[in-house]
């Protein structure tokens, strides 16, 4: 099974928010910190974002497969019956 990333937000002193991106693993392990926050963060709304952002460079591109089986060439161009 493939370890995922989680976006993790906290607040250790009140008014300043960290975010942390941790590894999980199968079966629960401990998770290993990979990347956190430089400094504290004004708002949990921008640590949430500061985060999101950092995770989403780490895990790239989604590649989304084709529609397939019935219905999977349609497209906006497509006129009623032309898929006969």
């Amino acid at each position: 099974m493939k370890s995922a990333l989680s976006l993790v937000v906290e607040e250790p002193i009140a008014g300043h928010y960290y975010w942390m991106i941790v590894r999980t693993g199968w079966l629960r392990p401990p998770p290993i910190l990979i990347d956190s926050a430089p400094g504290p963060l004004p708002s949990y709304a921008s640590a949430l974002s500061a985060g999101n952002a950092v995770l989403a460079d780490m895990q790239g591109p989604v590649d989304r497969p084709m529609a397939g089986g019935f219905g999977g060439a349609w497209d906006v161009r497509t006129m009623p019956g032309a898929l006969v």
